[in-house]
């Protein structure tokens, strides 16, 4: 029997410093009982309506929305003013000079070139000036309409990896700045000189409830929001155990003041703090917005997705549905309440966050135009409300899932939630059949064999000590840039990932070198915790497991302790590696050339260095010959969704492997390289192909490929669309370009990662 949505009316206040929520109350709305219908047996709470003014306790802060920013409708010099485009996080420009009838007139217009460094971040373009990640994880801005360098900031302000920047012009107009993250700080340069706001400085490992010293990280790879003065920041904090909390937070950005904080895991005696067992905050972390976040300017609303709490594949710790954690979040900024939220899973074990950015547009409803927001998961569900009041566009049902073998005291949730009319955009179900027969043999054979030894029950399947099949992987479905939406047309595009993994739960204790100097220890850290991927030699298998050779060349000591300790798919964390087992690491990894001082990490109780805990790595299964994944493709693929209708409009694949060989399909990426669409007013999606290296523009009707350009390295992230003076540009961070591995004494090929920049042929 199907267990339908049963909604939670309550209303929240703002007290002194982070806010606390009322004790909720149950009501139903008349068209509540004509969506759904459900027993008080079946009631799961999943999703949850705050109706702001219901009540107001004493002590409450009020406050009143103020006037959103007007929106130009003059297209002539139209901005990029924010990571995807706008607030709404949906991809989209009105633009339409370039169009299907001259798309294949598209020519580069101009290259910024930074050389072999890495930047896969969404320019901005703010007017007529256009802000990117250059050479050595610089700031650089550029004259949009040539690619001149008007100014440089200081190498090494912003990690290469940073997925854009922020842009803020104070009310005042007194202000302009670039906002963003540096050593888990947040901070501003000036936006005419380039130079470092000194006294704007906020360290974000404050107030998260544990010690500072034993935060490693806490800072996101997607830059936060900006609504008028104030700043919207989520978090990364890791994915281990003892990790801090992901609170979601909203900074002053004159002052660099705390405005309210907002507890994405509940405090004892706040709502939902029972689902977590007790004393919830002290030792559970994650439940964070470590992906994108998307505001509605005039109604004063952050939408925040947040991931699973920490530790993602064991909760027999954490009894409960877990809230907030996997949820849709609707947040007013002025106060910081909670306006209602989304579950989409319920007491996590397979790392399901809620990654990709929930798009804002407006699709009919029962004859009827309705504010929207969408929200595609790792699942491979797209999720869609009212995104005023959270009722679903479409309906949403609890169905049972999987309750067999699991880890002894783990309590399972009965049901999950699924779509009922929105269809999934991956696939969800696999049989052997489908191991792809490009695999060269007995490589194949061996895959054939271990699926069939797999346990896989459905979706949702438990985790346990026994090999589990996830056929939507904890990287699979859609991620960060991954989702866009078409405003007018209500429209909605996915990328999706169709890459399973194996999860295997072991009793694990990261493993400690032996021997008399850093370099030998180092070695034996090395070969037993890191040479099954990187290989014994440290040259890495291609493409999804980088050689590590000069990899110090290319990343600070810092930035290196960050990715061991924390990890960054497909590559697990190794949070215990710490003090001279860190330094000895680093030293062999970098051929002895770095100083031996990495920074020490005061490990938090509990965490002592060696400690065994229930683990397993993300398993993301991969052939070794091809280097794609072991199922038949497309790995990658694109699918459009009418939102007035919830009908599946086309789906195709996106992206190919070079060296398949069948020459008469694309396969799709294959290595989880995401990158995100850009919508036009031109009826064009304009889509990057990593490994072509080429960028595609789309009928956004058929899925039909009109135009492909070529790019000279690998694009990863989101294109941007603007214009200067009545010209369109489409600019691409073309930017991820590797020195490729050599023979020994052979010399590698230079790379030239550039920006970009795509035009029509200015008229004479």
């Amino acid at each position: 029997m199907l267990r339908m949505v049963h909604y939670t009316l309550h209303h929240v206040c703002f007290a002194r410093g982070p806010f606390h929520l009322s004790q909720s109350s149950d009501t139903r709305q008349p068209w509540m009982k004509a969506f759904f219908s459900f027993t008080s047996a079946s009631r799961r709470s999943f999703l949850h309506i705050a109706i702001p003014g219901i009540a107001i306790a004493a002590g409450c802060v009020l406050a009143v929305h103020a006037a959103a920013p007007k929106k130009s409708s003059d297209t002539a010099n139209a901005d990029w003013a924010a990571y995807e485009g706008n607030a709404d996080g949906n991809h989209y420009t009105p633009l339409s000079q370039i169009n299907q009838s001259n798309v294949d007139q598209l020519k580069v217009a101009w290259t910024y070139d930074i050389g072999a460094s890495i930047s896969t971040g969404n320019p901005l373009v703010v007017k007529d000036v256009m802000y990117v990640i250059g050479r050595n994880g610089s700031i650089a801005a550029l004259d949009a309409a040539s690619g001149r360098e008007i100014w440089v900031s200081e190498p090494k302000m912003v990690s290469p990896r940073q997925r854009g920047l922020a842009y803020w012009e104070s009310t005042d107009h007194t202000k302009k700045r670039i906002v963003f993250f540096l050593a888990n700080r947040i901070r501003q340069i000036d936006a005419n000189t380039g130079k470092l706001d000194p006294g704007y400085n906020v360290d974000l490992k404050q107030g998260l409830e544990r010690d500072p010293e034993t935060i490693f990280n806490v800072q996101n790879s997607s830059p936060p929001r900006v609504w008028h003065d104030t700043l919207l920041v989520g978090s990364s904090p890791g994915e281990e155990y003892g990790s801090p909390v992901g609170d979601i937070r909203a900074y002053d950005l004159n002052t660099g003041s705390l405005i309210w904080q907002f507890h994405t895991i509940p405090m004892p005696g706040e709502p939902h703090a029972d689902e977590w067992g007790p004393n919830p905050r002290a030792f559970h972390g994650g439940t964070n917005n470590w992906s994108e976040a998307s505001v509605d300017e005039k109604r004063g609303i952050l939408y925040a997705g947040t991931g699973a709490p920490t530790y993602d594949f064991w909760g027999v710790d954490r009894p409960g549905d877990n809230r907030y954690a996997d949820s849709l979040l609707a947040i007013d900024i002025p106060t910081g309440k909670l306006l209602w939220t989304f579950q989409d899973v319920h007491h996590d074990l397979w790392d399901y966050d809620l990654a990709s950015t929930p798009v804002l547009f407006t699709a009919k409803s029962h004859g009827k135009a309705v504010d929207a927001v969408a929200i595609a998961g790792k699942t491979g569900f797209l999720f869609a409300f009212d995104r005023v009041t959270g009722k679903p566009l479409f309906p949403i049902e609890e169905r049972p899932v999987p309750q067999g073998e699991h880890m002894e005291g783990e309590k399972l949730s009965p049901t999950q939630p699924f779509p009922a009319v929105l269809k999934p955009f991956i696939r969800q179900n696999y049989t052997a059949a489908d191991i792809d027969p490009a695999i060269p043999e007995p490589e194949r054979s061996e895959i054939i064999r271990r699926f069939n030894t797999v346990r896989w029950d459905g979706m949702f399947t438990p985790p346990s000590t026994r090999p589990t099949l996830q056929t939507a992987s904890s990287n699979g479905g859609a991620n960060f840039g991954m989702t866009a939406a078409d405003p007018v047309r209500g429209r909605v595009y996915v990328i999706g990932f169709n890459i399973p993994d194996v999860i295997e739960l072991k009793k694990s204790v990261p493993k400690f070198g032996a021997g008399n100097n850093p370099m030998e220890r180092g070695r034996s850290l090395y070969q037993q915790n890191c040479s099954m991927c990187h290989g014994p030699d440290r040259m890495g298998h291609s493409p999804n497991y980088p050689s590590l050779v000069g990899v110090g060349a290319r990343m600070n000591q810092e930035e290196l302790t960050d990715f061991i300790h924390n990890g960054r798919a497909p590559m697990p964390g190794f949070p215990n590696i710490t003090g001279q087992s860190m330094t000895d690491l680093l030293t062999y990894v970098n051929n002895g050339f770095m100083p031996s001082d990495a920074p020490p990490r005061k490990v938090m109780k509990g965490l002592a260095e060696g400690e065994p805990r229930w683990r397993t790595d993300y398993g993301y299964w991969y052939s070794k010959s091809t280097g794609d994944g072991v199922m038949r493709p497309p790995w990658t693929v694109l699918t459009a969704y009418d939102m007035n209708t919830g009908r599946q409009i086309w789906q195709v694949p996106v992206d190919s492997d070079p060296n398949y060989p069948d020459k008469s399909i694309k396969t799709g990426t294959g290595d989880l390289t995401k990158f995100g669409i850009v919508i036009t007013g031109g009826n064009l999606l304009f889509v990057p192909e990593p490994r072509l290296q080429k960028l595609m523009a789309v009928d956004p009707d058929t899925g039909k490929t009109v135009w492909e350009g070529n790019l000279p390295e690998k694009a990863v992230g989101i294109p941007a669309a603007y214009s200067v003076d009545g010209r369109e540009y489409i600019a691409v961070p073309a930017a991820s370009g590797v020195t490729p591995r050599t023979a020994k004494g052979g010399t590698a090929p230079e790379v030239h990662n550039q920006f970009v920049v795509f035009a029509l042929p200015e008229k004479k």
